[in-house]
């Protein structure tokens, strides 16, 4: 009986002394829990306080703050921030906030305004190996382009030509015609169900056949280039326009794939497109927000390969393009072009490269001069 009663006591002394010890401790931190203010830095001899840079946010912004009014953010070393809009001086930014004043719209809209547009050369590069040095760079700079000869055909065709610089040949201008058929007349429009194949299953598809004579879209029917006399450089007259942005039943249809082909009898030229339709794209023109439908297209044109070696064909057929395109159309405008990036061969393959960046620069054009008539 005496043993069980000398282990009690023993166990009782034990917790009166782990609680006497607690207690001593709580005092002295007065803290609730002792174990609260236990430092790891003296088992593991890292400080747990550091201190971090500090952010003074203003309690309330004053009466018309403004983005502009905001801290510059500095530019990272890994993207090399692009030419500053305000240093031309006559080409503002949009506001962060800035919308569009029109929409893009899933069908054409009435007819491009014709005049002269400015536009901005956001960024060119060119290589050629044989110069030095063999990799150039032309920064922002503003530019014109012209819209001119804006006609329509039928109620529901109508062709226009855009004038642009060429960026390859300074002092020469590219002339492209565009006919644009808004046509939204299907023959077939239905929707194929799934079902199988064999053990190979075939998904929904959707089936759209248009009048082969009369089909929608934005097309390319002609690029000619001419010097500063007015004199032809060269030219390039597919049999039947060449499609840059399907419009199967008069409506861009963003995800849709397709293939075009142009070849020209006289020079015997050919372009292949394999194209996409995007979502729709927002740039800034100087100040004001346009929005339009984008397209990219993988291209392969004859006149890009130089034979000069028996490898050429063989890395161009590798590569199986020889240029990347992209253009934005507003179509609430009438498809107005309002950006393009261009590619042109690999500055890791080829001696000679060219890329480049132009977008529109307002919406407000100026009249054409008589010589542009």
């Amino acid at each position: 009986m005496r043993q069980p009663l000398r282990k009690g006591l023993r166990g009782l002394a034990l917790a009166l002394a782990v609680a006497a010890a607690t207690s001593a401790c709580v005092q002295q931190n007065k803290s609730g829990v002792g174990l609260v203010k236990f430092d790891s830095s003296a088992v593991f001899g890292v400080a747990t306080k550091t201190e971090l840079p500090g952010f003074d946010v203003p309690d309330s912004f004053p009466d018309g703050f403004a983005s502009s009014d905001l801290p510059s953010i500095p530019p990272n070393p890994l993207r090399p921030a692009a030419p500053a809009v305000e240093s031309v001086g006559v080409c503002p930014q949009a506001k962060l906030a800035d919308f569009p004043k029109k929409p893009a719209t899933v069908t054409v809209a009435g007819t491009p305004t014709p005049g002269v547009y400015p536009w901005k050369r956001v960024e060119v590069v060119q290589q050629n190996t044989a110069n030095t040095p063999a990799r150039t760079q032309r920064p922002f700079a503003l530019e014109s382009r012209a819209i001119r000869r804006v006609e329509r055909q039928n109620d529901h065709q109508f062709v226009f030509e855009m004038l642009a610089p060429d960026p390859s040949a300074s002092g020469n201008t590219v002339i492209t015609s565009f006919l644009v058929n808004t046509n939204p007349t299907l023959l077939v429009e239905r929707s194929v169900p799934g079902r199988t194949v064999g053990v190979v299953p075939v998904g929904t598809q959707d089936v759209r056949i248009g009048n082969p004579d009369d089909l929608g879209g934005i097309f390319i029917s002609r690029i000619e280039t001419q010097n500063e006399k007015g004199e032809r450089v060269s030219v390039f007259a597919p049999l039947e326009p060449i499609t840059v942005v399907p419009l199967d039943g008069g409506v861009v249809r963003s995800g849709q794939v397709f293939r075009s082909l142009g070849i020209d009898p006289t020079s015997q030229t050919v372009l292949l497109n394999d194209g996409l339709v995007t979502r729709t794209t927002r740039i800034d023109a100087c100040g004001e927000v346009v929005e339009g439908y984008s397209v990219a297209l993988k291209q392969t044109f004859s006149n890009d390969i130089v034979l000069d070696d028996a490898d050429s064909l063989q890395k161009v057929a590798a590569r199986s393009q020889t240029r990347t395109a992209e253009f934005v159309f507003a179509t609430q405008y009438g498809a107005l072009p309002i950006q393009e990036i261009l590619t042109i061969g690999d500055f890791r393959e080829d001696a000679v490269a060219f890329a480049g960046r132009w977008e529109l620069g307002g919406l407000t054009p100026k009249p054409l001069p008589d010589a542009l008539k």
